[in-house]
């Protein structure tokens, strides 16, 4: 019985040393996320123009179960903790987050040493050095929220606080699936003549430097996801530069690129993505947008297929009506184009009014008020801006076409190539427009230029006042509104065509 009992203490005391020990080496830590979110309105962050999705952004946040694993460096030898450190008591917003280490036992607790974490990505000592493994592996994402991203810090000894950072450089493409059929994606990245990123498969911390080599564009690795017929998916890619941990910076480009995908099995290369050298650098979110429509895969920086504008862009609505993709007198959806008054066909110039005079008007009135009578309420083609520049097969929209866009599209407002406007998103095949905010002109001049937009109806049916027209109006701010409203006919604003033959 002696015996028993002496074991039992023995065993105690041994459970207790050890409980003692283990809390004599263990280090609480608070973790902070990186102080960008990598959303659509980082500065700096859009590659072609193309913004994220309304309500989506790439924002990393702590969530529960994120693990990180610990590595501890002591007189140039590399310690690895027992087992990976779980965050806990985490933020309502998800920024910050507590976790414990516990030092190997190895460690000198009363010497300095060095922690280094990484979290998002598999990591391993490799001789003195701690290796992350961040292959690039392409993420589907579902529910508008991104995985826990790869990142890094770096702490001294008596140092608690766990600053992570960025440990590479996002892309994140969204894939439009307008074809009535699904899709197997697989995003292989940019066909380039030269390496435009730079990043390496095995990564590096030393606490000084990251090391890597300069990758060719088909080293690129990818998983695949599947788009159901009409629908949208997005992928997020990680690309790792070379960087010193001082230095934001890569001094890495991108220029004349094409994006090179495999669709059902099938390679496909877009058009030129992009022309202008793009710095690449880590910690930034670079959002692009690709639309599928069963043969070709579009992707630049206009929603179009190629440089051959005007494009006629089908966004499934009841009556069939197209649109164009751009402004009369524009080179590209984004383009302002030209100022017409209303039944004028060269820039801002306006013949229906006598002389001297601005209640005189001279054709399509509906008021002897206003001037000489004819009832004449929409544009002959002979005074439609679309039809004389563009050809016949063009036209100015009738109010009823402006109606029906209004109510079969969902309306963000977003920048492209850097001039604001609103994106038209059709509810039945996901197509879209963006119509710019070209302001108007008046008497004094041009008035809410990137704030505001004014497109021409070719109606006036307004009978009592003849010398006012319908246009589809916006203003973007906290008083904002899109609508169809009236203005006085010697405005200059810009056209927005449809295609003939489709009301």
């Amino acid at each position: 019985m002696k015996k028993h009992f002496l074991l039992l203490l023995l065993t105690l005391v041994l459970f207790t040393s050890c409980e003692d020990d283990i809390g004599k080496r263990q280090v609480a830590f608070t973790a902070v996320m990186p102080s960008d979110d990598l959303s659509s309105s980082r500065p700096g962050s859009i590659l072609n123009g193309v913004p994220a999705a309304e309500g989506f952004n790439l924002n990393a946040k702590w969530k529960e179960g994120d693990k990180i694993q610990l590595f501890v460096r002591q007189d140039g030898k590399v310690y690895q903790a027992e087992s990976p450190a779980t965050v806990y008591d985490i933020s309502s917003d998800g920024k910050t987050c507590s976790f414990e280490l516990v030092l190997p036992k190895s460690v000198n607790r009363d010497k300095d040493y060095d922690i280094i974490g990484v979290t998002g990505v598999e990591a391993y000592i490799e001789g003195e050095d701690v290796i992350a493994s961040c292959t690039l592996t392409r993420v589907g994402i579902d529910d508008n929220e991104a995985p826990l991203l790869p990142m890094w810090f770096t702490a001294k000894k008596g140092n608690t606080q766990a600053k992570f950072h960025h440990l590479c450089a996002y892309e994140v493409l969204h894939v439009n699936n307008i074809s009535n059929s699904s899709i197997r994606f697989k995003h292989c990245g940019f066909d380039v003549s030269t390496s435009w990123y730079k990043y390496s498969d095995r990564v590096v911390l030393t606490g000084d430097v990251f090391s890597g080599y300069e990758a060719g564009q088909n080293d690129i690795e990818s998983n695949e996801i599947t788009i159901a017929p009409r629908k949208t998916g997005t992928i997020v890619s990680w690309y790792i530069p070379r960087f010193d941990v001082n230095d934001e910076s890569t001094g890495a480009t991108i220029d004349n690129a094409k994006l090179k995908a495999v669709v059902n099995g099938n390679a496909v290369i877009t058009i030129e993505a992009l022309k202008a050298y793009k710095n690449f650098a880590r910690g930034n979110a670079y959002y692009m947008q690709v639309t599928w429509d069963g043969s070709n895969l579009y992707f630049s920086n206009d929603y179009c297929p190629d440089g051959n504008h005007p494009h006629v862009i089908d966004l499934g609505l009841p009556s069939g009506t197209k649109w164009a993709c751009c402004n009369v007198g524009a080179n590209s959806p984004s383009e302002r184009g030209d100022y017409f008054a209303w039944g004028e066909t060269t820039p801002y110039n306006y013949k229906w009014y006598i002389a001297g005079d601005d209640h005189r008007i001279t054709k399509y009135c509906s008021n002897s008020d206003y001037g000489t009578v004819d009832n004449i309420i929409g544009l002959e083609p002979e005074d439609d801006a679309a039809y004389v520049n563009w050809g016949p097969e063009w036209r100015t929209p009738g109010t009823a076409q402006i109606d029906e866009l209004l109510e079969n599209c969902t309306r963000e407002w977003t920048t492209v190539n850097g001039r604001g406007g609103y994106l038209f998103k059709s509810n039945v095949n996901n197509g879209v427009i963006f119509f710019s905010a070209g302001g108007c002109y008046n008497k004094y001049g041009l008035y809410g230029l990137d704030t505001s937009g004014n497109y021409w109806s070719r109606f006036n049916p307004y009978i009592s006042y003849p010398n006012y027209a319908y246009v589809l109006a916006f203003r973007y701010g906290n008083m904002g509104w899109l609508r169809k409203r009236l203005i006085n006919r010697d405005n200059g604003c810009n056209v927005r065509a449809v295609y003939v033959g489709q009301e």
